[in-house]
């Protein structure tokens, strides 16, 4: 006697036998009760959830004259096939002539099709239905799909279609809108676990549950899956089945290494993580499988650490709950969600690139560095007690930066916030001279500044006088086209001869670029600013020498080593306050 493989010896006969599909199954016992059975389906989902099994159990309801079921009192009528009647012991071993099962990979031509349609119009042999079960028809070509719509929408009263696939898009809407449509889906580890004990309990198997989650997370959704992996390990390993016996034969790691290597990436001990991950490929642990656990163990964890009744959703085995539980309550959800984005794109670069260990063991460095993020809340509460600590001590806080309007982009204008952040730190960088671009309010959140105090960009147009230009001479820059700012005018130093002559010196190399329109737009913005014509004349930077004052203040500030200029930093009363509300010292002055 041949022998029989579990996947086939296991199959559902009937569908009270058929396991996660609820949802389908009694739909279509409610349609064979009321006998509104439609003349066109469509299976689909993934491999291994039971689509062809299904409607080889519809192919025999419908055709079985025997669906009835005995009760205490009377006989009710049922969905069920009887599985003991001529019709469905044909079905069931495939000898009927009047269900017909096709392979759409290997008969997706139009002459198939063509054949089709003409026999559709014979009667059944001997059922009352005569059934034709496609199995992948997304492989049908388009002409063969062309070639069955019609007889799709219209077929003769006493035939049946059944389609199947796993390839739900590559169905023509064409076609998939002249059938009913039903999705099969992924089976819970639950479901398969009990039906693999089922199995186990009569085929004198000895498996304890961890055995079978590991077969069951190996099977990834699909029962088929798993009873094919649960009869390869018996016929590898006997009846007699071991955690240690699946974890080589599958070719995972030893549980004992994978809690190692968890354990050493959980507590940051790279040295220990890459040692361990050397012992699993010494054993030979496929490193993708091995991934897989990883990214499954601290998916478990970040279940728990969210919340620790999601114990019900979690993959590992239950007898391990209370040390996860342990173990989730050490780590933040950010960093774990951290450590499974790492090893998901390590898993695809490994799929691309290959060098599994090259890559777990950079992945395993990038883990190691990896630092627990701050809460943004626990950033407002802190820059919010900082304010307060502004407001207490009387100290004036910056308000929004303010940018030539040459330098605003009019996106930025409309997105700004009306108010910049505060930056603080605990190291100071200071310097000599103020930012005149930066104006100070009374208050963080007060109206805007006064425009006669510190901001020389305020000044009323027309109004400044030309003798002052080198002391607003920087402010004008921005307002300048690119082409001055940054090349020519980057390190000029104007001075003013006469009422109306300005002069600028800068790199000789750079006078020969300039054109008399760009000495135009200086002079038009400088007319802006002292509201009288001014005439501009650019010469080389040696010929223009400094003043006495300005090269003795320049001697002076030379003179000074980096310790006196820290020392008086330090003692600026200003900046001295500072210090003291951020607990900050002088680091380096400029």
């Amino acid at each position: 006697m041949s022998y029989e493989v579990l996947a086939q010896k296991w199959r559902p006969q009937n569908f009270n036998d058929v396991v996660g599909q609820a949802h389908v199954t009694t739909t279509l016992k409610n349609q064979i009760l009321s006998e509104r059975v439609g003349h066109a389906y469509l299976f689909w989902g993934p491999r291994g959830t039971g689509k062809t099994t299904v409607a080889r159990i519809l192919a025999k309801a419908v055709n079985c004259p025997n669906r009835v079921q005995e009760t205490e009192f009377d006989t009710v009528q049922t969905a069920e096939p009887c599985n003991q009647c001529v019709f469905c012991n044909d079905i069931s071993q495939g000898r009927s002539l009047d269900v017909l099962e096709m392979d759409g990979a290997s008969n997706r031509g139009i002459d198939t099709i063509r054949d089709l349609r003409e026999n559709v119009k014979l009667s059944p042999a001997t059922c009352p239905y005569k059934i034709y079960i496609i199995d992948e028809a997304h492989m049908l070509s388009i002409e063969a799909f062309n070639a069955l719509l019609k007889t799709l929408e219209e077929p003769p009263p006493h035939v049946i279609f059944i389609m199947a696939t796993t390839e739900h898009a590559k169905i023509p809407k064409t076609i998939s809108s002249r059938c009913q449509d039903f999705d099969f889906r992924h089976l819970e580890d639950e479901k398969i676990i009990t039906r693999l004990q089922l199995i186990a309990k009569e085929e004198e198997i000895s498996a304890d549950p961890d055995v079978l989650t590991l077969i069951t997370r190996q099977s990834e959704g699909c029962l088929r899956d798993a009873e094919n992996l649960l009869e390869r390990l018996v016929s590898s390993a006997g009846k007699d089945l071991t955690t240690d016996a699946v974890e080589q034969i599958i070719g995972l790691g030893s549980s004992a290494l994978l809690r190692k290597l968890t354990t050493a990436i959980t507590e940051r001990d790279l040295s220990k993580s890459l040692k361990t991950l050397n012992d699993l490929t010494k054993q030979g642990t496929d490193l993708s499988q091995c991934l897989d656990q990883l990214i499954g163990y601290f998916r478990d964890l970040r279940l728990l650490a969210i919340d620790d009744n999601l114990s019900e959703l979690i993959q590992s085995p239950k007898s391990d709950v209370s040390e996860l539980k342990q173990k989730a309550e050490q780590m933040s959800v950010n960093r774990l969600s951290r450590i499974i984005k790492i090893l998901m794109h390590t898993d695809r670069d490994i799929k691309q690139y290959g060098y599994p260990q090259i890559q777990l063991e950079a992945a395993l460095v990038q883990l190691n560095s990896l630092e627990e993020g701050i809460p943004l809340q626990k950033i407002v509460d802190k820059l919010s007690a900082l304010e307060q600590k502004f407001d207490a001590a009387g100290i004036s806080v910056p308000a929004q930066r303010q940018f030539p309007p040459s330098e605003v982009n009019p996106s930025d204008q409309q997105t700004a916030s009306p108010q910049t952040p505060l930056r603080t730190s605990k190291n100071i960088l200071t310097s000599t001279e103020p930012d005149p671009a930066i104006h100070y309010t009374d208050s963080p959140t007060t109206a805007a500044p006064d425009s006669n105090a510190s901001n020389p960009s305020s000044t009323p147009q027309g109004s400044r006088d030309l003798a002052d230009l080198p002391l607003f001479w920087e402010t004008l820059k921005p307002k300048l086209p690119m082409k001055l700012r940054y090349g020519l005018l980057e390190s000029s130093v104007p001075t003013v001869n006469g009422t109306n002559m300005v002069k600028i010196a800068c790199s000789p190399t750079h006078i020969s670029m300039v054109t008399d329109e760009d000495k135009q737009i200086i002079s038009n913005i400088l007319m802006q600013e002292v509201g009288t014509s001014v005439k501009i004349e650019l010469v080389a930077l040696e010929t223009v020498p400094e003043s006495a004052s300005a090269q003795e203040a320049t001697e002076k500030t030379e003179r000074k080593t980096p310790m006196i200029r820290k020392a008086e930093a330090q003692d600026d009363p200003q900046l001295k306050t500072a210090l003291d509300l951020f607990d900050a010292t002088v680091l380096e002055t400029q």
